[in-house]
């Protein structure tokens, strides 16, 4: 058994937005595990997913959009789903946690 203490690392042009990764997954090149706790009023700015993404919150409340900027909004135990190149953004209401499972088509 390993215990270790994560840090998490401020996202660099995404004030209030710290991450870590969780765990690279059998091949850190095909599957990368994170996680990312948003402040209140903080966003991960719109991009495009580099790789299949799943998002999954743990904790808190926001709102995320895909490339129809409509928002909708997300909580504990829901997950959302971004394809490879699809445009998406996710801002916190209350601080938000969740886990960031990203799949690269092999």
């Amino acid at each position: 058994m390993l215990i270790e203490q994560l840090t998490l690392s401020p996202l660099d042009g995404a004030a209030g937005v710290a991450m870590t990764m969780l765990a690279p997954g059998l091949d850190s090149e095909q599957v990368r595990v994170d996680i990312a706790v948003l402040e209140p009023g903080s966003s991960l700015p719109k991009h495009p997913a580099g790789r299949d993404q799943a998002f999954y919150v743990v904790a808190g409340t926001g709102q995320v959009a895909g490339d129809d900027d409509v928002p909708a909004d997300v909580g504990p135990g829901d997950l959302v789903t971004w394809e490879a190149g699809e445009q998406h953004t996710t801002w916190a209401t209350t601080t938000l946690t969740a886990v960031i499972v990203q799949r690269r088509a092999s």
